[in-house]
């Protein structure tokens, strides 16, 4: 199965509705839809993972070395 990055995205919010304190969550990815509830979040994230390696996008942290202020 081929994800894209709507796929991606719909991951996503599904991670955030559970942590922001959603019961369960409906994710569609592709032409299934998927119910994962409170303690499926590590197979959310795991799900995650796997559509970012296909897809190609990864998200990384980018600090700034003066604390965020301009100079």
């Amino acid at each position: 199965m081929a994800f894209t990055s709507t796929d991606l995205t719909n991951i996503e919010a599904a991670i955030i509705d559970l942590a922001t304190g959603a019961r369960e969550v409906q994710v569609a990815v592709g032409d299934r839809s998927i119910r994962y509830a409170e303690c499926d979040m590590d197979k959310l994230q795991a799900l995650r993972s796997i559509v970012q390696a296909q897809v190609g996008t990864v998200y990384t942290r980018v600090y700034a070395y003066n604390g965020g202020r301009s100079s």
